[in-house]
C-alpha cells in the first residue's frame, strides 16, 4: 500500500482559536500545497482545512512518516510555535489513516455527528490539491474512495436524516404538524445566524411563501433575496404575524416582542385561524402566556432541545451502522492496495526461487546423464512447488502486516535478499 501519513488538529484536540490560526484560505492552500510538494520525503499532499479542522495528508517516502516536514509547515503557516502546536496534533500512519480520512468523510468524526457539509469541504480541498499537481495515484485513489464510503454511508444508514439543530428542529416539527409547508406563509423575524439557518430549511422543505422582518431593513432585504422571500417592515410586525400561518423569531432582543394582548388582538383580526410561533431565540421573544390563547400554538428552544435530544440519539445509533459500512470500505481499499503492491513481489520472489532450483536440477542432470523428458518434468513441476511453498510464508507476512511502513520495510529485505542471491545459494 503508498505510504500514507496524516497530521492535524480538530475540535476534539484544539481549541477554536488555534484552528482559526491554522486555517487556510484558497490563496494560502495554493502556496501551501506548492511547498508541501517540494518537501523531500513528501511525493503527494492534500490539505483538509474547515472551521473545526486542518489536516495535511500525504504519500511520504519509503522510510519516512513525513511528520517532521508536515509539522514544521503547520508551524510555519500558523506563527505558532513547535512546542505549543504538538500537543494539540494528532499523527496516523497507514491503514489508520485510510480509517480517519474515511471516517471524516462520512462525518463520523464532526462536531455535529452526520452533518453533510464535511463532505462537500473535503471534495473542494481535494479538487485545490488536484489543480496544484499534487495528488496521482495514491491520494486520488484514497479520496475517491472516502467520497464513496460517505455515499454508501448516507445511502445505507439513516445518520444524516435526523435535525440536531435548533432551526432544522423547528422546521422538522413544523413538517410535522402543517405535513407540508409549501402551502403555507411563514415569517422568520430576525435575520442573523439562526435566522438564516431557519429560512434556509425552510427553503430546503419547500417552502414558498417565507417573509423577512428585522430592525435593520438592509438586513431583512439581504437575507430574504438569498433565499427568494420577501422583506417586510418591521414597525408593521403586528400586521404581517396576522397575515401568516407560521412566525419564527430568531432576534437578539432582550424583551418579549410578541405577547399575549398583540396575539388576542391579532386573532381576533384572523377570525381565529391557526396560527403557529416557535421561538427560537433565547431570551424569549414570544411571552409563553401566547400558548393558552385560542387556535395557537407556542413552542420553544425547551421544546425543540427535546427533539434535538431524539434525534441526537437516533443519528448515534445509526452511526453505529455507519461505522460497520466504514470498516468494511477500509478493508476493501486496503486488500486492494496490497494486492496490486504486493503481486509484482510475489512473482519476483517465487521466480527467484524456481531460478536457483532449475540451475541446481540442470547441474545435477549434467552430472548424472540424460533422463526420460517425463521425469525431468516431474522435476520441474515439483521445482514449482517448492518454490510456491518457500515463497508463501514471505509473501504471507507482507500481506498480513497492518502497516504500511512494516510491509514496505518487509518487502524492501526480501528484495534485497532475493537479487543478492545467485544461483548456488547464498552470496
Amino acid at each position: 500500500m503508498f505510504n500514507f501519513a496524516l497530521a492535524g488538529l480538530s475540535h476534539r484536540t484544539a481549541r477554536l482559536d488555534l484552528r482559526q490560526t491554522a486555517a487556510f484560505n484558497a490563496e494560502q492552500m495554493k502556496l501551501g500545497l506548492k511547498h508541501l510538494a517540494a518537501q523531500p520525503s513528501i511525493q503527494e499532499a492534500m490539505i483538509v482545512s474547515t472551521c473545526n479542522r486542518v489536516e495535511v495528508i500525504c504519500c511520504v517516502e519509503s522510510g519516512s512518516d513525513g511528520f517532521a516536514d508536515i509539522e514544521s509547515f503547520l508551524s510555519g503557516h500558523s506563527g505558532v510555535p513547535l512546542s505549543e502546536l504538538q500537543p494539540a496534533l494528532y499523527r496516523y500512519t497507514g491503514q489508520k489513516v485510510v480509517q480517519h480520512v474515511f471516517r471524516v468523510a462520512s462525518s463520523l468524526d464532526s462536531m455535529v455527528l452526520g452533518e453533510p457539509q464535511i463532505l462537500g469541504q473535503m471534495k473542494a480541498c481535494y479538487k485545490a490539491a488536484v489543480d496544484a499537481s499534487t495528488v496521482k495515484g495514491g491520494l486520488n485513489g484514497l479520496l475517491q474512495a472516502a467520497f464513496r464510503t460517505a455515499k454508501r454511508v448516507r445511502s445505507e444508514t439513516s445518520i444524516g436524516e435526523y435535525p440536531v439543530s435548533v432551526s432544522s428542529a423547528a422546521v422538522e416539527l413544523l413538517r410535522k404538524i402543517f405535513g407540508e409547508l409549501d402551502r403555507k406563509s411563514i415569517l422568520i423575524v430576525g435575520a442573523g445566524k439562526m435566522g438564516e439557518a431557519a429560512i434556509r430549511h425552510l427553503a430546503e422543505a419547500g417552502a414558498r411563501a417565507v417573509y423577512v422582518a428585522n430592525r435593520s431593513p438592509q438586513a431583512a432585504k439581504e437575507l430574504a433575496v438569498r433565499f427568494n422571500g420577501i422583506a417586510v417592515p418591521f414597525t408593521s410586525l403586528s400586521e404581517w404575524i396576522s397575515r401568516v400561518d407560521i412566525v419564527i423569531t430568531s432576534t437578539g432582543a432582550e424583551e418579549v416582542l410578541i405577547d399575549r394582548t398583540m396575539v388576542q388582538r391579532i386573532m381576533h383580526q384572523r377570525r381565529n385561524a391557526p396560527i403557529a410561533f416557535v421561538d427560537i431565540s433565547v431570551p424569549r421573544n414570544v411571552d409563553p402566556a401566547v400558548g393558552a390563547v385560542d387556535n395557537v400554538f407556542c413552542y420553544d428552544v425547551d421544546d425543540l432541545a427535546a427533539v434535538v435530544e431524539a434525534n441526537l440519539q437516533e443519528r448515534t445509533r445509526a452511526a453505529a451502522a455507519a461505522e460497520k459500512v466504514v470498516f468494511q470500505e477500509v478493508q476493501a481499499f486496503c486488500r486492494k492496495m496490497n494486492s496490486v503492491e504486493v503481486g509484482p513481489v510475489v512473482m519476483q520472489i517465487q521466480d527467484r526461487i524456481e531460478e536457483i532450483c532449475r540451475t541446481e536440477l540442470r547441474r545435477a542432470l549434467n552430472k548424472i546423464g540424460p533422463q526420460e523428458s517425463r521425469h525431468v518434468q516431474e522435476l520441474e513441476t515439483m521445482i514449482s512447488r517448492i518454490a510456491g511453498k518457500i515463497a508463501h510464508p514471505l509473501v504471507t507476512q507482507i500481506r498480513n502486516s497492518p502497516d504500511s511502513g512494516h510491509r514496505s520495510a518487509y518487502m524492501d529485505l526480501i528484495e534485497r535478499i532475493f537479487k543478492t542471491t545467485d544461483s548456488r545459494g547464498v552470496k
